[in-house]
């Protein structure tokens, strides 16, 4: 009886309707909606996003293709999630430290977003 159950259920919701049955965070692309909004509400005032760093009219670095880039902007170290994650967390000379502001999984997404840029 369960396994007949179980197979009509699997006829009346199809694997595509599945998505819709999701919790908001878990459906594909909710994380990098997430980055973009603690982007805008933490990061927006001083980092441009879609332009490069020769366009960009703002105090901080543009974080346009920034994983993609070979070198930092500023540093000129390489790239990377752990000292960008590092940078977010501590500041830096210019920019202040949001360890008390944004939880790890905020960072985390915003990492997510910036690299999908």
């Amino acid at each position: 009886m369960i396994a007949r159950t179980t197979l009509i259920l699997a006829l009346v919701f199809p694997l595509s309707a599945a998505d819709g049955l999701l919790p908001p965070w878990e459906k594909p692309g909710a994380v990098t909606r997430l980055g973009q909004t603690v982007y805008r509400e933490n990061c927006a005032v001083c980092h441009d996003i879609d332009k490069d760093q020769k366009s960009t009219r703002k105090l901080g670095p543009s974080l346009n293709h920034l994983f993609k880039n070979p070198r930092l902007p500023l540093s000129k170290g390489r790239p990377s999630r752990d000292y960008v994650k590092v940078r977010i967390q501590y500041g830096g000379q210019v920019m202040p430290a949001f360890m008390k502001r944004l939880n790890d999984g905020q960072i985390a997404a915003l990492l997510a977003y910036i690299e999908s840029k």
